[in-house]
C-alpha cells in the first residue's frame, strides 16, 4: 500500500467504518431507552404507518368502552331501582288486597291505608335516586340511551327509557291512590297488578340490554388487549437481543478508534524514509 502525506486513504475508511459504528451504536441505544425498535418514520416508514393506525384503534376503543362503561352503570342503576320498586309494590299489593275484603271493618282499613299512603309515597323517591352522571331511565326524563360500539361511532345499541312515576305513561298507578274506602282498595288493586305486569316487560327489556352492552364490553376490552399485542409485536424491541448488540457495537467502536489511530500515523512513516 502506498504511503502519502496529502491522501491517507487507510484513515478515511476507518473514518467511514467509525461513523457507521456510530449510528448503529445510537440506534442500539435508541431502542434500549424507549424500548422500541421503531420509533418514527426514519426508522421504518410502513412498519411505523401500521402502529400509527394501530394506536389510533386502541385509542377509540378505549372512548368506547367509557361509552359502554357509562351505560352499563346508568343502566345497571335503574334496574336496580326497577327492583326495588317492585318490592315496594308488592307491598302495597298485600295492603290493597286487605283492604279489599269486603268483610274488613272501617277501623282497619283505615291502618291498612295510612300504610298504604307511606308506601306510595315512597315510589317518587326510588324513582328519583334512580338517576347516574344526570342519566335516569325510569323517570321520564330520557326517552333513550344510544352508547357507541364501535370505533366508528356508526354503530350504537338503543336503550329505551320509561316514565314509572304514578301517574306516567309507562304505569297505571296514579299519585292520588288509596285502599280505603273499600271501592278505591279494588280500583287500587286493579292499578297494582297491571302496574307489576308492566314493570316485569321494562325490567325484561333492560336486562336484556344491559347484557348485551356489557357483552360488548368485554368484546371491545379483549379487542383492545389484542391490537396492544399486535403493536408490541410491531414496534417493541428484544431487549435481550438489543443489550447484546450494544456490547457488540460498543467493541466495534473500540476497535475501529483504534485503527483509525494507527491509520493517522501512517504518513509519518514517510518521514523515517529521509532518516534513512
Amino acid at each position: 500500500m502506498p504511503i502519502s502525506v496529502n491522501t491517507n486513504s487507510s484513515s478515511m475508511t476507518t473514518v467511514r467504518s467509525l461513523n457507521k459504528s456510530d449510528r448503529d451504536l445510537q440506534t442500539v441505544e435508541s431502542r434500549m431507552n424507549t424500548g422500541r425498535k421503531v420509533n418514527g418514520a426514519k426508522d421504518n416508514g410502513a412498519i411505523y404507518a401500521m402502529a400509527q393506525t394501530l394506536r389510533a384503534d386502541i385509542s377509540g376503543l378505549g372512548v368506547v368502552r367509557d361509552s359502554l362503561d357509562l351505560s352499563v352503570a346508568v343502566g345497571d342503576v335503574a334496574l336496580t331501582a326497577t327492583e326495588a320498586l317492585t318490592d315496594l309494590i308488592m307491598e302495597m299489593k298485600e295492603k290493597a288486597l286487605a283492604a279489599a275484603d269486603p268483610g274488613l271493618d272501617d277501623r282497619s282499613r283505615g291502618i291498612l291505608n295510612e300504610d298504604f299512603i307511606k308506601l306510595r309515597d315512597q315510589i317518587d323517591t326510588i324513582i328519583n335516586n334512580a338517576g347516574f352522571n344526570d342519566f335516569n331511565l325510569i323517570d321520564g326524563s330520557t326517552s333513550n340511551m344510544r352508547p357507541i360500539t364501535d370505533v366508528k361511532g356508526g354503530k350504537e345499541i338503543s336503550v329505551p327509557g320509561y316514565d314509572l312515576k304514578p301517574g306516567g305513561a309507562d304505569t297505571d298507578m296514579i299519585p292520588s291512590m288509596v285502599i280505603d274506602p273499600l271501592q278505591d282498595a279494588k280500583d287500587s288493586l286493579s292499578r297494582i297488578e297491571s302496574t307489576l305486569e308492566k314493570h316485569h316487560e321494562v325490567m325484561n327489556i333492560l336486562g336484556g340490554r344491559i347484557r348485551t352492552i356489557d357483552t360488548m364490553r368485554t368484546l371491545v376490552m379483549k379487542t383492545a388487549d389484542v391490537l396492544s399485542n399486535n403493536l408490541g409485536t410491531l414496534v417493541d424491541a428484544d431487549l435481550g437481543r438489543e443489550a447484546a448488540k450494544l456490547q457488540a457495537e460498543q467493541t466495534k467502536r473500540d476497535l475501529r478508534v483504534q485503527s483509525l489511530n494507527i491509520a493517522n500515523q501512517l504518513p509519518t512513516y514517510a518521514t523515517q524514509l529521509f532518516d534513512e
